[in-house]
């Protein structure tokens, strides 16, 4: 199915369907693109807005990408905590092990968390070595801030689904992706996309056993759900994000 009728159908099911996956209650204010791309921000270190200043967005319906997993309670795991060793700004949830209520290992299935279209699938990945790793977070320090094409390689290997209305999820460090899954794939929620790894990661390099988890984006427009908000307003939409 090419990626355009693909795209036609999800979106005929997400505006018809009565199941789970259907979100009659998006209303989305597309924000402007960064100019310094989407691992810098502009926004004042002190700032403590207490609403959207980028977007306006009502999304919920999503399910947890690790099957019986919650929100971490620390902040340091939400999005716009930050991450020192790149100079940048984290940009989704960290699912790990034993702190999202439900263990977490190598291996285990990451789940779509709504009906979609699969946009991105890195089947060819290659892994970073160590080189290249010392290459891209010299350059982090350097510029003082983490580009878009850096973070994307620190993502690792990842799948990304179009839900339509301008939301995407990201689903990033995985092991592998699922057989099957590639480009214009329709997907429905809680179908298997990939499997849970420490691709892109300093400790992946020489450690296979370390830092797996997932990471895990909501995408909207050209930012991520939450961006630029306090650590409650951020957690807030996240909660909303997975309430019924």
């Amino acid at each position: 199915m090419a990626l355009a009728a693909a795209a036609a159908v999800v979106l005929g099911l997400i505006c018809t369907s009565s199941s789970e996956d259907a979100d009659r209650d998006i209303r989305i204010v597309r924000p402007e693109a960064s100019p310094t791309g989407e691992g810098s921000s502009s926004l004042s270190p002190t700032a403590e807005p207490t609403a959207p200043p980028i977007l306006e967005a009502v999304i919920h319906r999503f399910r947890f990408p690790i099957d019986g997993a919650c929100l971490p309670d620390e902040d340091d795991l939400m999005p716009n905590a930050p991450r020192e060793y790149r100079l940048g700004t984290h940009e989704g949830v960290d699912f790990y092990d034993g702190r999202c209520c439900v263990a977490v290992a190598r291996g285990m299935p990451v789940l779509a968390a709504k009906i979609g279209v699969v946009i991105r699938a890195d089947h060819d990945y290659q892994d970073i070595t160590a080189e290249e790793m010392d290459a891209l977070l010299t350059l982090s320090q350097q510029q003082g801030h983490t580009d878009a094409a850096t973070l994307d390689r620190l993502r690792g290997r990842q799948v990304w689904v179009d839900h339509g209305n301008g939301i995407v999820t990201r689903y990033a460090h995985l092991m592998a992706v699922e057989a099957g899954i590639a480009k214009g794939v329709v997907v429905r929620a809680g179908q298997v996309l990939g499997y849970v790894g420490n691709s892109g990661t300093p400790e992946g390099i020489t450690d296979v056993n370390a830092e797996n988890h997932l990471h895990f984006e909501i995408r909207v427009g050209g930012g991520y759900l939450g961006q630029g908000l306090s650590a409650a307003e951020t957690r807030r939409l996240w909660e909303r994000a997975f309430s019924p």
